[in-house]
């Protein structure tokens, strides 16, 4: 049986990134790990879900949390890394 870990592992998706997406996305965590491989290749869709990371960045600036929003940055530079279609 899969687990979210297993499949968030085959999205190349960090805790970080995955926790980040789910702030912005209205799904379950499968369902961000499904929309990631489905649409990791199509620039608009990869934008859409650096957007939700962003949001997400934004969000934990605004509660004056320096070293999550450094952690959060960091899953924003792997997400670009690793998708480069953004």
């Amino acid at each position: 049986m899969l687990t979210l870990k297993d499949c968030a592992d085959f999205c190349d998706l960090s805790d970080d990134e995955l926790l980040g997406l789910l702030q912005g996305a209205d799904m379950s965590p499968i369902e961000v790990c499904a929309m990631v491989q489905q649409f990791a290749d199509t620039p608009s869709e990869c934008r859409k879900m650096l957007g939700f990371l962003q949001t997400y960045l934004e969000k934990v600036e605004s509660q004056g949390d320096t070293k999550r929003a450094h952690e959060v940055h960091e899953a924003i530079n792997h997400f670009v890394s690793n998708h480069p279609m953004v």
